[in-house]
């Protein structure tokens, strides 16, 4: 199914404050349990910048080549989006919001996929709505602007995310977080954010504030 799809099966409050959140890096780890299935595979996980080229590594020092390393990336997908730990904080965060705004998680996972991320944060207690994107966010934000006539909001770790919403929906107020520490320091500054919390009381009170 595709996003407009999607997005037409929703149920949204049109006068509700919606808050659209992404799920890999902020709602749940990728990069931790990544790291700990690839030494299962006879890899490692080295992350020098925000980017997975270059990253993934065998035990004499080589870098995977693109190939293998999309081959790592779809094996790890395929066999643990249902197992992904979540982000401290991150359901204690949502169920707060979630009683002064809608909440809906736009989330990169492949749509072969979908229901076990569904089911994963589900797990987690995150039972929230999830829409399964491909590429860059921003048109599928817009979308969700045209239903609703209430303030929304946006959190992603990923700067070219960020932009995205910032070209296509401009008036979406834009937050750049990682619940990870471990990406968190290889994160790049996005000059296109309206915000920059560091852990997830700096979010909550974001949040609280915009919704204020």
């Amino acid at each position: 199914m595709d996003v407009t799809a999607q997005i037409a099966a929703l149920d949204l409050q049109a006068n509700k404050p919606l808050l659209v959140f992404d799920a890999d890096e902020v709602l749940v780890h990728f990069a931790l349990p990544f790291s700990h299935w690839l030494k299962l595979q006879d890899w490692h996980l080295q992350l020098h910048d925000y980017s997975l080229l270059h990253s993934i590594k065998s035990a004499n020092g080589q870098a995977a080549d693109p190939a293998q390393m999309r081959i790592l990336i779809d094996g790890f997908i395929y066999s643990q989006t249902r197992h992904q730990p979540a982000t401290a904080g991150a359901a204690q965060c949502l169920a707060h919001l979630a009683n002064q705004a809608q909440i809906l998680i736009l989330t990169n996972v492949p749509h072969h996929r979908k229901a076990e991320r569904i089911l994963n944060l589900a797990e987690h207690a995150m039972p929230y709505p999830v829409i399964a994107n491909h590429g860059p966010k921003g048109a599928a934000l817009a979308h969700l602007a045209h239903l609703t006539r209430a303030p929304i909001a946006f959190v992603d770790d990923n700067p070219d995310q960020i932009a995205s919403a910032a070209e296509h929906a401009p008036h979406i107020h834009r937050v750049h977080f990682t619940g990870c520490e471990l990406v968190r320091g290889v994160l790049p500054f996005s000059p296109t954010a309206n915000a920059h919390p560091k852990n997830w009381g700096e979010l909550h009170l974001e949040m609280s504030n915009f919704l204020a």
